[in-house]
């Protein structure tokens, strides 16, 4: 294989890898988004605009703070901070 080749082929693995993690990124926010809609009744939209003020909140990244949400669904506890974040903004 030539450098041409070999320089290609990791510009794939490395797209692949990147499409690989922001298909789970944007599970972890849909499924979170599922939880918050079913445990406080929200619409959708309020639902995701809760997920983005924790992020911003908490300084923390979208997913990482779904993937939060979503084990808390699934009957994990929240951290504090989580916690007392998204009772300031559900209520």
């Amino acid at each position: 294989m030539n450098h041409e080749d070999h320089t290609w082929l990791e510009q794939v693995h490395s797209e692949n890898d990147q499409l690989k993690h922001a298909a789970r990124a944007r599970a972890a926010v849909d499924q979170a988004l599922g939880v918050l809609t079913a445990r406080f009744h929200l619409p959708p939209d309020r639902g995701l605009d809760v997920l983005r003020a924790l992020s911003q909140h908490l300084d923390e990244q979208l997913p990482d703070v779904a993937t939060d949400i979503m084990q808390w669904g699934l009957g994990q506890p929240l951290r504090p901070a989580v916690e007392e974040e998204l009772d300031n903004l559900v209520h």
